[in-house]
């Protein structure tokens, strides 16, 4: 199956997180380790932990970090774990990796992952595409994920004749409020 984009967002069940289970942080990331776990902001002393006894969160970037010598990086539920300064992270780092022409797949059902981030979001169902779109606020989307909160709330507006312009930023929505407003 091609995607299209340089960042994909897909929402499904049809894939599997990798098995990792018992090797050592050194045994997983075999290439440029120092370097690839400071580009996922990890300390090089946890080379020699097991996988098991990682966070969620760290193991998501574990496997990022043993991935980034790919063409093509697929990451299953990457944002287990983190935090909102997080995924504003590696959203940066995910658009610096894919100017040095890679693609990055991102399985996963936090859309809040997918915002600001991805430019194709696909909806699979035993391996076959059943929705495609470039719009994080794509209403049908609600059909099979729940969107991320300011998505949610600039829809909703729309259903009730408050037109916003697709802010993905809190910030801005607020100036934007503020002005309708006044």
């Amino acid at each position: 199956m091609e995607l299209d984009g340089k960042i994909i967002g897909i929402i499904s069940n049809d894939f599997k997180e990798e098995e990792l289970s018992g090797k050592k942080v050194k045994d997983i990331i075999t290439k440029k380790t120092d370097e690839a776990l400071k580009m996922v902001k990890l300390d090089s002393s946890i080379k020699e932990e097991l996988f098991d006894n990682l966070s969620s969160r760290d193991k998501g970037k574990v496997i990022l970090a043993s991935h980034l010598h790919e063409k093509e990086i697929k990451l299953v539920n990457f944002s287990k774990g983190m935090i909102k300064k997080d995924l504003e992270y590696f959203n940066n780092l995910f658009k610096r990796i894919i100017s040095y022409g890679r693609k990055i797949i991102l399985i996963d059902k936090n859309t809040e992952l997918f915002l600001n981030c991805v430019d194709h979001i696909y909806i699979i169902e035993n391996n076959t595409i059943i929705y495609e779109t470039k719009n994080i606020f794509d209403a049908i989307l609600t059909k099979y994920i729940d969107l991320p909160k300011i998505v949610e709330f600039i829809l909703a507006s729309k259903e009730n004749g408050i037109r916003l312009d697709y802010y993905v930023e809190i910030d801005e929505l607020l100036k934007a409020i503020y002005r309708i407003k006044s």
